[in-house]
């Protein structure tokens, strides 16, 4: 049986088969209450109704003098209306004043509306002398005054289940006076790197060992795809320790990233771990996707563990192809729509057949064209990613992109 996993080792899986067996994996989705300063960005569970009315009571739109209509009826500039002059409410004062006939209250924007008034009267088109306030123009029922209820309606649904709040939506909750709303939880995504030759940053580093690049990348990427991310530390190349670390995720997470050892080297311990951990749902091992050759992908009991290869820019761009989207799913979130530009080619590209190439690429304004280039270092350098401002896909049967070719260029972020 070990003799035909290791076998399967050796083909390459497209990267649509792959999706296409993680598109059946539905993590479940808890629930917690959380305060609305914490819920930016995060996903309500369930449709959220306002308990009040917004505004609550009748308020003042504009600077004026709170009147019965009728009492203005009439009013020119040459023969103006004499009202009498009751008292004066400000904004956020509460009043037991009311407008009787030919009276008015001097009101300020947003205080409450008195008993008795029906419109308020622009400042600018009156004039006030001894304890009377002379108005020039007429108003209608109801003008220049916020009705109640006239934002938000009691009872009213206000967001649906699944909306991710954004400021201005908290800004809503808000005005409707509650605290706390019900969100999904974020997945709980286990993050460990692989390998004797890697140590931890700020160690003291020794001939044949390297810092810990991909716990780091990893681990923010995980929270911009709205996962919460538990760092599990190095794991040595041993097949027992790994194997412990993988049933320990399946345990305690939702979702297991490891990083390294997915090569087919002798010290590289992943397909002989994913084998023995437990009974797959499916195990995958090699994508045809450049860079990214060695992933592995496997589930077990509906929980996905994503095996990425060691070295950094393979790994991000394995992460953000693939293991990205489905984070963002399995956390409610909806698809990242990553910014494109259109470019044309600095010089010739070329490319491995058979696999789907993710070429990074540098930008650079020349006349009235955006040309881009090719980022010449390796997947095990960080820097190709660092230099590079997006990538561009070239299918598995294209050999080369010749200069001047048009591209689409796929922006690691938004251009500013």
């Amino acid at each position: 049986m070990r003799e035909e996993t290791r076998k399967s080792f050796y083909t390459t899986t497209s990267l649509q088969d792959v999706i296409q067996a993680l598109s059946k994996i539905n993590i479940e989705r808890r629930i917690e209450k959380i305060s609305i300063n914490e819920a930016w960005g995060r996903v309500l569970a369930e449709d959220f109704f306002s308990p009040i009315d917004v505004p609550h009571f009748q308020r003042a739109a504009r600077d004026g003098y709170a009147v019965r209509a009728s009492d203005t009826f009439g009013a020119e500039e040459e023969e103006a209306k004499i009202l009498r002059i009751l008292g004066e409410i400000k904004a956020g004062e509460k009043s037991n004043l009311c407008v009787e006939e030919g009276g008015c209250v001097k009101i300020a924007t947003g205080a409450a509306l008195p008993e008795g008034a029906d419109a308020v009267v622009m400042v600018e088109y009156t004039e006030e002398e001894d304890g009377q306030v002379r108005v020039y123009r007429p108003v209608s029922p109801e003008e220049n005054v916020v009705k109640i209820g006239r934002d938000i309606r009691k009872e009213q649904k206000i967001f649906g289940k699944g909306t991710v709040l954004s400021i201005m939506d908290l800004g809503v909750l808000s005005a409707t006076g509650v605290t706390e709303v019900n969100v999904y939880s974020k997945p709980l995504v286990t993050v460990a790197s692989t390998g004797d030759e890697i140590i931890t940053p700020g160690s003291k580093l020794e001939q044949g060992k390297i810092y810990d690049i991909n716990s780091v990348t990893i681990t923010q990427a995980v929270k911009q795809s709205g996962g919460e991310p538990v760092y599990r530390g190095i794991i040595p190349d041993n097949k027992e320790e790994l194997i412990k670390s993988i049933k320990y995720s399946l345990e305690k997470a939702d979702i297991a990233i490891f990083s390294g050892g997915t090569s087919k080297g002798p010290g590289d311990t992943v397909p002989t771990a994913l084998s023995e951990a437990g009974k797959p749902d499916f195990l995958i091992h090699g994508l045809s996707i450049k860079p990214g050759k060695p992933t592995a992908v496997a589930a077990y009991n509906g929980k996905p563990v994503f095996m990425l290869p060691g070295y950094p820019t393979s790994a991000l761009m394995v992460y953000y192809t693939l293991v990205d989207p489905q984070i963002r799913r399995w956390a409610g979130l909806p698809p990242t729509s990553r910014p494109q530009v259109k470019a044309v080619t600095g010089k010739r590209i070329y490319s491995e057949r058979g696999r789907l190439n993710f070429q990074p690429v540098r930008l650079q304004q020349e006349k009235e064209k955006l040309v881009a280039y090719p980022v010449p270092t390796g997947s095990e350098a960080i820097t190709t990613l660092a230099l590079s401002q997006g990538y561009i896909e070239i299918g598995p049967e294209v050999q080369f992109i010749e200069e001047g070719e048009e591209v689409r260029v796929y922006l690691f972020q938004s251009p500013p």
